[in-house]
């Protein structure tokens, strides 16, 4: 029983991803342009390439693409390198809030919206009604499946080798290299995060084991820009090496702070009992309070050496 469960959770995380996958073809097909657009435009300040990075992350639900992206730019010459670091300060903040759309409970409406796009696509000629059809059949498999991945869990809760993977992911380090190791395979840390959701509303996962997982799904997301910036020029390795530094360091931070103060158990206590969203909280809180001291380092003087 518990072979079939695995496999339907692999079913359940592919769906999910692959519905994130149409969602950002949709964005990216119908405003790619205006992205790019975006991203080399709207970048005078710190301030507003923070925020740009938050948008353009939200909008594409992909932090990694968006530091792929940036990458790029600065490997064109469109970006300084300093300015690239504060859209990746904002692409951080911006796709933790994708955890408060998978924290709604959608279960119902999921094959609605599948059944809508669907019917978009198929009797349609208008290439913009066509793209609507596309986001919301991604939107719906999207939660289909965390449907899946839920009933999935449900089934492998009473494996003994499920309770042993969770059980070593107690410890701060082994929960931290779990994170990195997952999210660094899948590309997805959003995936991450709908599971780990999935997992502390069956009961299977303590808050303060997710909260070393998610600390390493930080470090791990960095995997796809630092692969994709290999052959690219020193310009825009920098990006990577940025990227990773930055989600390293504040996930350190955050560690430490977890021992002095009972950060995760507080987000819970504030939550009304709503462990979804705790889970989404904490990523929240982890990937926006890092940005204010964030935006006090002289990068410029970093970035020139």
């Amino acid at each position: 029983m518990s072979f079939f469960s695995a496999i339907f959770l692999g079913v359940g995380i592919s769906l999910f991803v692959f519905g994130m996958l149409l969602i950002r073809y949709t964005l990216k097909e119908n405003f790619g342009e205006k992205m790019k657009y975006i991203l080399s435009g709207c970048t005078k300040n710190r301030f507003s390439a923070v925020f740009t990075g938050a948008f353009v992350t939200f909008a594409m639900q992909s932090s990694s693409a968006s530091s792929v992206l940036t990458a790029a730019f600065v490997d064109s010459g469109y970006l300084s390198r300093d300015k690239a670091f504060w859209i990746i300060v904002g692409a951080n903040a911006g796709t933790a809030f994708t955890g408060l759309i998978t924290a709604t409970d959608m279960t119902k409406t999921a094959p609605a919206l599948c059944i809508l796009g669907v019917a978009l696509i198929s009797f349609t000629k208008k290439k913009k009604t066509a793209a609507a059809g596309i986001f919301l059949t991604g939107l719906g498999l999207l939660f289909v499946g965390m449907k899946l991945m839920g009933d999935a869990v449900n089934g492998i809760s009473d494996s003994a080798f499920f309770a042993k993977v969770l059980s070593m992911c107690a410890s701060p380090l082994s929960g931290m290299l779990a994170g990195m190791f997952f999210t660094a395979l899948i590309q997805s840390s959003s995936a991450v995060t709908a599971l780990l959701q999935v997992l502390a509303a069956d009961g299977l996962a303590g808050i303060r084991h997710i909260y070393y997982i998610i600390l390493g799904s930080n470090i791990g997301t960095c995997a796809t820009c630092a692969i994709s910036c290999a052959g690219l020029s020193k310009g825009a390795k920098s990006v990577a090496y940025m990227h990773i530094i930055y989600n390293a360091v504040s996930s350190i931070l955050f560690l430490v702070v977890s021992v002095f103060f009972p950060l995760p158990e507080f987000i819970q206590s504030v939550s009304d009992g709503n462990i979804k969203a705790s889970v989404a909280l904490i990523n929240i809180v982890i990937n926006t309070a890092t940005v204010f001291p964030a935006l006090l380092v002289p990068v410029n003087k970093l970035t020139d050496r």
